[in-house]
């Protein structure tokens, strides 16, 4: 099926309404930012890797919920599962212990590379943040933290003291002893260890600043390094695990373990909020007896237990990994291909899996692109840490011709836009 460009037409009234009590009492920002985007969609169905509007018009989701939707929007089995779960009338929550929670913990305690052996269920990829860093400070009595520039590791405030600086200086001060280097410099890591460095935190692959990959190796090394030094190895995958890349975990394609791992946004299949942390056993000791880092009172309820335990079953048994390496490949070749085409707008294509970035030559044709690309029905987003870069990450279910349709979409985007901005040279 071909993509189109549609007419674009003025928003409902009840989504007008919707969109204006929004700006009122949450973010005008964000609602502007829609606008701008042409992504201000009155969405009534959505169902694995397409959404459709209130007039019925049908869009390719490659937004995926900003990576909650690995398995695509409203997957049945995940569904059905929260569904079940709700009406056993059993207790969700705290003090009780649910068979899902204990199911959920080990079966990621089984999945995650090496035999980590512990797990700690949260609400968010934030939160399983800011318990890595307390169970480092838990562990070893040290405070420090090396992270990359470019990271984003979430909203909260020691999740944001070891992501990009530059976009949480109005949060100042953030915690100390944080120090950034450049990701994928294995020499300006070395040189910012000391004795009392803690941890080493960072993304197999920096999704907000662009689908970016460090140097092939770089992992190992930054897991050997760790080693030597006795520094704690945390690795977030809030946002490339449960299949993104081709893998379970980004990690697998270098063989790392590291000695903290971090999960979610979409191990809760789009369905309800999940993070996780996985360690190994020598990090856990004085866990059990701190207060402080083992309570939430909504973390790990069984609702959301159960959707972990569903998603994964999807994972595994749909295939997305090998569909993820397989459609992520395609597009990636696709974008490589329109890139040679149009190198005055495109500059460059990074990534893996179904994780894609797209360099454009500035934030203001990148956003013009992501607009003309939802008026020809397909949904794409600029990277949160970098502007001038486009993200691609739909679904793992994205079917060949849903691919097909976003592929032609981005191309008449791009040529487009190339073709404005040459007129206005």
């Amino acid at each position: 099926m071909a993509s189109a460009r549609a007419e674009l037409v003025e928003p409902s009234e009840v989504l007008g309404q919707r969109l204006a009590a929004y700006a009122r009492h949450v973010s005008s920002p964000y609602v502007e930012f829609l606008r701008r985007h042409n992504l201000e969609l009155d969405v009534a169905r959505a169902e694995g890797a397409v959404v459709y509007d209130a007039r019925g018009r049908r869009y390719v989701d490659c937004i995926a919920g900003y990576g909650n939707l690995n398995i695509g929007h409203n997957h049945p089995a995940v569904v059905e599962a929260v569904v079940r779960e709700i009406e056993s009338a059993r207790p969700f929550n705290w003090p009780f212990v649910s068979e899902a929670h204990v199911r959920l913990v080990q079966r990621l305690a089984s999945v995650a590379p090496g035999d980590p052996g512990n797990c700690l269920l949260v609400n968010s990829g934030s939160e399983a943040v800011e318990s890595a860093l307390k169970l480092v400070r838990l562990a070893t009595g040290r405070n420090k933290v090396v992270s990359m520039r470019g990271a984003w590791h979430g909203f909260t405030l020691g999740a944001m003291s070891v992501s990009e600086p530059s976009l949480c200086r109005a949060f100042r001060p953030l915690l100390e002893g944080v120090t950034h280097v450049p990701f994928g410099d294995i020499t300006a890591l070395e040189q910012a260890l000391d004795d009392d460095t803690g941890a080493v935190i960072l993304e197999p692959m920096q999704a907000e600043s662009g689908a970016l990959l460090p140097p092939a190796g770089y992992l190992r090394e930054v897991e050997a390094l760790c080693r030597r030094n006795d520094v704690v190895f945390i690795l977030d995958e809030a946002k490339t695990g449960i299949g993104k890349t081709g893998r379970l975990f980004a990690c697998e394609h270098e063989s790392v373990v590291p000695d903290i791992l971090i999960t979610g946004k979409s191990l809760g299949g789009g369905v309800m909020p999940i993070g996780a942390l996985v360690a190994s056993d020598s990090l856990w000791g004085r866990f059990g007896l701190s207060f402080p880092m083992s309570s939430s009172s909504g973390a790990g309820n069984a609702p959301a237990c159960a959707a972990g335990l569903a998603t994964l079953d999807v994972v595994e048994s749909s295939q997305l990994c090998l569909s993820a390496e397989r459609r992520g490949a395609q597009i990636k070749a696709a974008l490589e291909g329109l890139g040679r085409d149009e190198p005055s707008v495109l500059r460059s294509t990074s990534g893996q899996g179904l994780l894609i970035g797209v360099q454009v030559d500035s934030s203001k044709n990148a956003s013009r692109i992501v607009a003309e690309c939802a008026a020809r029905g397909v949904l794409v987003m600029t990277a949160f840490c970098d502007r001038t870069r486009i993200l691609i990450e739909p679904p793992l279910c994205i079917d060949s011709e849903q691919v097909a349709v976003a592929i032609e979409a981005f191309c008449d985007a791009v040529k487009t836009v190339s073709s404005e901005s040459k007129s206005r040279a």
